[in-house]
C-alpha cells in the first residue's frame, strides 16, 4: 500500500515536534537538577521530589526522542504500511502530549516563577500517555517488520 507524500510530510512534522519536546524535557531535567542544593534544608523532602521529577523528565524526554526517531526513520528509510505509520504517529503524539502535560507546566513555573493553572488530572493523563506512546511505537515497528517480511516472502 502506498503512502501519500502529504502523509509522509505530516509524519516528518510530528517526528520533528516530538523530538523538540523531547529535548525540552531533557533541558528541563538539567535545569531542575542544577537547582537541587547539595545540602537541602530540613529533611530534604522537597529535594527528593525534585529528584524524582528530574528522573521522570529524563525518561519522558528519552522516550520521546526514541518515538520520534522510529517514526522518522521508518517513514524515510522504508515504505511503511498504513497501519505501521499510524501506530508510530500515535506513539509520537502520545509522547508529545505526555511532555506537554508533565514537563512544560513545571518548566514555565520554574523559568517565569509563575504557577501555571491547569486541570488537576493533567499530570495523571501525562503519566498514562507515556506507556501508551511506548506501546504504540513498538507496535508500529512490529507492524513494519511483519509487513516487510511478508513483502519479501511474496517476491
Amino acid at each position: 500500500m502506498c503512502i501519500s507524500s502529504t502523509s509522509l510530510r505530516r509524519s516528518g512534522t510530528v517526528a520533528a515536534g516530538t523530538a523538540a519536546l523531547g529535548v525540552v524535557s531533557l533541558l528541563t531535567a538539567a535545569l531542575l537538577f542544577a537547582a537541587i542544593p547539595e545540602n537541602p534544608p530540613g529533611d530534604g523532602f522537597a529535594a527528593g521530589l525534585t529528584g524524582i521529577f528530574v528522573l521522570l523528565s529524563v525518561i519522558a524526554g528519552l522516550l520521546a526522542l526514541v518515538e520520534s526517531g522510529s517514526l522518522y526513520f521508518v517513514t524515510r528509510l522504508r515504505e511503511p504500511s498504513e497501519r505501521s505509520q499510524r501506530a508510530l504517529t500515535i506513539g509520537a503524539v502520545a509522547g508529545s502530549l505526555s511532555i506537554l502535560l508533565l514537563v512544560v507546566p513545571v518548566l514555565v513555573a520554574r523559568v517565569f516563577n509563575i504557577l501555571v493553572p491547569g486541570p488537576a488530572w493533567g499530570p495523571g493523563i501525562g503519566l498514562v500517555l507515556v506507556p501508551i506512546g511506548i506501546g504504540c511505537s513498538m507496535l508500529g515497528v512490529v507492524f513494519q517488520l511483519l509487513d516487510g517480511s511478508r513483502t519479501r516472502a511474496r517476491t
